[in-house]
């Protein structure tokens, strides 16, 4: 069991095929909770967290999507949210 104050991986990347004309392209969700939700109460506070969390995104960002059918993928949109302490950014894709 994990405390709130230690870091935790809450799912395995979320893969969703999106079918449109020739192309190919994929949803990717990825999620990581700030270490200290709650104690974070201004964007002073938060943004050295949210900076250390996007970074550990952006490793998983890359182990995924090379190892997603294959590989040779590219990411052509994103958004991020951040919700109750769980950063949430998902990932739309094409190859």
């Amino acid at each position: 069991m994990t405390s709130m104050h230690e870091e935790t991986d809450l799912t395995a990347p979320a893969v969703i095929p999106v079918t449109e004309g020739q192309g190919r392209y994929r949803m990717l969700v990825l999620t990581r909770r700030l270490k200290l939700p709650g104690l974070l109460e201004t964007m002073t506070d938060q943004a050295p967290e949210v900076q250390r969390v996007m970074g550990k995104i952006e490793h998983d960002l890359a182990q995924s999507i090379a190892s997603l059918d294959g590989g040779g993928w590219l990411v052509v949109s994103h958004s991020v949210a951040i919700y109750n302490g769980l950063v949430i950014a998902s990932f739309l894709l094409t190859r």
